[in-house]
Formats: C-alpha cells, sequence, structure tokens
C-alpha cells in the first residue's frame, strides 16, 4: 500500500521541523474554502443588507473572541459598548473596546502590502487588545514567567513555551511570518500563524485574541476576508470544545517544536467553512422573510415602511427606535406608531424603558429561518448564472 505523504516545513536556516503538516488531508477542506471565497465574492445581495450583515459580523466577531476568554457581556451589551462609550470601567467593557481597536489596526494595515508581519506587529496588535485595562499586563512585552493554556472554565489545556525561550521563539516565528509563510496557502499560514502563537503565548494575558486577531490579518490580506459578512471569532466561541481540542490534538500537554499542525489546520479551514455557510444561509433567509414581510403588507397587515426596518432586526436581533428612525427617515412620533403596530402584529417585542427601549424580533419573525444550504449546488448556480449573463454581453 502507498505510504501517506506527510509533508515537513523547515524554518528558513533552523534545521530542526518546527511543524508537521499533512496536506492531503488539507486539500478537501482547501477546495471547498476555495469555492466559497468565489462564491461571496459574487454575491448578489442589497447593499443596505450588505451593510447590515457585515455590522452584525463585527459585533459577534468581537463578542466572540471576547467571550471565548471568559468576558461575561452579551451580545447586545457588547453592540452598546461599542456605540456609547461607557462611563464604567468594567474590565469586560474595557476588552471590548481594546478588542475593537486591534480589529480596527488589523484591518486597516491588511492593504498595506509593505509592510510585513512579522513579531513587531504582533507586538502592536497585543498593546491594542491589552490597551488601558491593566499597566500590570505589560501591554507588547514578552513575559518572563511561566504559563499555561486554560480554557474559560479554568481547564488547563496545555503548557506553553518556557519563559527564556519566548523571544527566540517569536523571533523565529517573526521570520517565519516573513518569508515561510508564503509558501502556504494563505488559509492554511493563517491557521498555522493562529496555532503557533497560541502555542509560545508570549504574553502575560491577550496571547488568544491576539492570535485569533493575527490569524484575521493574513485572511483578509490575502482575499479570505468574505467580504466581511463572515464571523468565525464567533464559530469558534460557538464551538469552544472543539476549537480547544484541535489545539490540545496538534500541541499534546506542552509545547515542543516539530508538532503535527494538522489537526488544527484542518479544523481551521473546516471552522472558516463552516461560519462561511451560516452566513450563507442568513442571507438565504433575507428572501423567504422578504416573501413573509411583502405578503403582510399586501393583506394590510404591516405598513410597508415597516419591510426594511423588519429585515434589520432580523438580521441584528432587534432594533432600536433610533435605528428605525435613520432607516425611514421617519420623525419621532411617526416612528412610534410604526413601531408600535409591529409590536401587536408579533413581528417586534418592546423590550426596556422608554429612553432605552429596544425592539427584539418578536414570534413572526422568529418563525422565520435561515435556510440550510449546500455551497456547491449554490456556487455551480451562481457560475451558471455569470456564465449566461457573460455570453449575453
Amino acid at each position: 500500500m502507498e505510504e501517506r505523504l506527510i509533508h515537513f516545513h523547515l524554518w528558513k536556516k533552523v534545521p530542526e521541523t518546527d511543524y508537521r503538516l499533512d496536506k492531503q488531508a488539507t486539500a478537501g477542506p482547501l477546495e471547498k474554502l476555495e469555492d466559497l471565497r468565489w462564491l461571496f465574492a459574487n454575491l448578489g445581495l442589497d447593499p443596505r443588507y450588505r451593510e447590515w450583515f457585515q455590522h452584525r459580523a463585527w459585533v459577534r466577531t468581537i463578542h466572540g473572541t471576547t467571550r471565548i476568554e471568559g468576558n461575561s457581556l452579551n451580545d447586545l451589551e457588547v453592540e452598546e459598548v461599542l456605540e456609547k462609550r461607557p462611563a464604567t470601567r468594567s474590565k469586560d467593557a474595557l476588552e471590548v473596546l481594546a478588542t475593537r481597536s486591534a480589529l480596527a489596526f488589523v484591518d486597516e494595515i491588511a492593504s498595506h502590502r509593505r509592510l510585513q508581519i512579522d513579531e513587531r506587529v504582533i507586538r502592536e496588535i497585543h498593546k491594542r487588545v491589552i490597551d488601558d485595562i491593566d499597566p500590570m499586563l505589560r501591554p507588547g512585552e514578552f513575559r518572563t514567567g511561566e504559563n499555561k493554556v486554560g480554557d474559560a472554565e479554568g481547564n488547563i489545556i496545555f503548557a506553553t513555551a518556557l519563559s527564556g525561550d519566548v523571544p527566540d521563539v517569536m523571533h523565529r516565528f517573526g521570520r517565519w511570518l516573513r518569508e515561510g509563510a508564503r509558501a502556504e496557502h494563505p488559509a492554511v499560514a493563517a491557521a498555522l500563524a493562529h496555532l503557533e502563537l497560541v502555542a509560545i503565548h508570549p504574553f502575560y494575558d491577550g496571547n488568544g485574541r491576539t492570535a485569533r486577531a493575527l490569524s484575521r490579518l493574513l485572511l483578509v490580506r490575502h482575499g479570505f476576508a468574505l467580504d466581511g459578512l463572515v464571523s468565525l471569532d464567533a464559530y469558534l466561541d460557538l464551538q469552544r470544545r472543539d476549537y480547544f481540542a484541535a489545539i490540545r490534538a496538534s500541541l499534546g500537554a506542552s509545547y515542543v517544536r516539530g508538532y503535527d499542525a494538522t489537526p488544527f489546520v484542518r479544523y481551521c479551514l473546516q471552522a472558516i467553512s463552516a461560519a462561511a455557510e451560516h452566513a450563507l444561509s442568513r442571507v438565504k433567509g433575507t428572501t423567504e422573510l422578504l416573501r413573509v414581510l411583502r405578503a403582510a403588507v399586501a393583506t394590510g397587515e404591516l405598513l410597508p415602511v415597516l419591510t426594511d426596518p423588519l429585515v434589520y432586526a432580523w438580521i441584528s436581533g432587534s432594533i432600536r427606535p433610533s435605528d428605525y428612525r435613520k432607516i425611514t427617515r421617519r420623525t419621532g412620533p411617526s416612528a412610534t406608531r410604526d413601531l408600535a403596530q409591529a409590536v401587536r402584529a408579533g413581528y417586534l417585542t418592546a423590550t426596556g424603558e422608554t429612553k432605552s427601549r429596544r425592539y427584539s424580533v418578536g414570534p413572526k419573525l422568529q418563525a422565520v429561518q435561515p435556510v440550510p444550504v449546500s455551497a456547491r449546488p449554490w456556487i455551480e448556480d451562481e457560475r451558471a448564472t455569470h456564465h449566461t449573463a457573460n455570453r449575453a454581453y
């Protein structure tokens, strides 16, 4: 029987192998991911709805990456913190604001192709992740004590690199980011960078958020942002046990160079695809939602002006009076009457006091579920449509 080929990758000018990767095990997930990238690049979506989906993905990403580390805020509270800098200086709120700063920095520099991604960039990301939370955490500085990786419940996952080795392994890692990462598919390089930074755990705190931000940087820079519609971090949060298990499967009980990165890389590629398919199911669901809402308008159950605000509420999970006025340009009294009709009809549910009122999705909106999709048939349909359109042109 033919022996399965395992690819060994060497850090440049370093004789020891730092990781092993079975490329046959990643070939299928990569093919699927490339199909999804094409689909997102050619996705026909109303620009306004696209903006709302992108905003939702942004909030879910910040919520997800902080929640993995134990942040207790829910997604609505995270959105409130992002939009209204709170007077309170709770650690949870400060983590959300710092994470926004780090991810905004990552998205900004992703397009600066001449800027090399290395340990200096990692330090800058970390400075923002920990900014204004606790100076004792020493933002951007490598740790000098030992560290272990645990989950939000306090369970130890693995032991990290020895503190005395951190400067050297980070230097080697930075050199790989500059020179070796380009030999890998960008999504594979993003997963490898994520895993290696988690394995080294060079900082006292914020390593997981920094590693996920670094992975995002590599994905966005190389065209795998998926139009900003997908939240990988939210998926990892929801699948936290599998995420930590994949890390442990690759690294074992402690950091040793030459580990088999295959389990984690494969998991990451599949996670990106699963998160993308979730986003597609939500996009597809808007078609059914519009059918329901237009039928309600036709029977007089809803005012026509309520259609887009209810789509917004379905995408975002809720809508505030200020959101409604922005979408419809209706005045305060008119907006209040419109929203009251949506409540009476069962499409929204009012929560909170007048000044902080928010309308969550009511039973009739909840009844409209995302439409499960299989990427391959959709891609084939879209490609056929594009091919026909190009021939006609």
